[in-house]
């Protein structure tokens, strides 16, 4: 493995890392701030789901990351073999992601029947901007990993 390699490997892995540990950020901020405002007990169940979803998504990626990077460290895992991992991890955290459509699309409703709901709507669409984010970043440092090594 070439120095380039190395870089662009510990690169896409950090990526991976900042949009699983920002999924998890968001996670608890969402709830949190959602705590604060009015919302329908049901659409606050899902919220909750979505959160632990999200949670649930972001643990598995920093224990993934760190099994990963042991067997990089020990030698036991090739160049192909981790962007098949990160990609397998970008996929994970998509998933966790696109859950969130179903919970705006709810909130987006909620809201167009109370106004009151609105400022629920925005702090789920403003997470799942950033969420989108971390994620491109991530997705896209893999690509570039995949990319620099399938040309040899």
């Amino acid at each position: 493995m070439t120095t380039r390699d190395r870089l662009m490997l510990r690169s896409a892995m950090a990526a991976v890392r900042d949009c699983a540990d920002t999924m998890e950020t968001q996670a608890a901020s969402l709830l949190q701030a959602l705590l604060a405002v009015p919302l329908d007990e049901g659409l606050r169940a899902h919220a909750r789901e979505l959160g632990d979803g999200l949670r649930d998504a972001s643990s598995r990626v920093m224990f993934e990351l760190a099994l990963l990077q042991a067997e990089v460290v020990e030698g036991k895992a090739d160049t192909a073999t981790v962007v098949q991992r990160l990609s397998g991890m970008d996929a994970w955290m998509m998933g966790a992601v696109a859950s969130m459509a179903d919970v705006a699309e709810e909130m987006e409703k909620a809201a167009e029947r109370d106004e009151a709901n609105e400022h629920a709507f925005v702090l789920v669409i403003e997470a799942t901007g950033v969420l989108m984010q971390g994620l491109e970043q991530a997705k896209s440092a893999t690509q570039a990993l995949s990319a620099a090594t399938s040309t040899r």
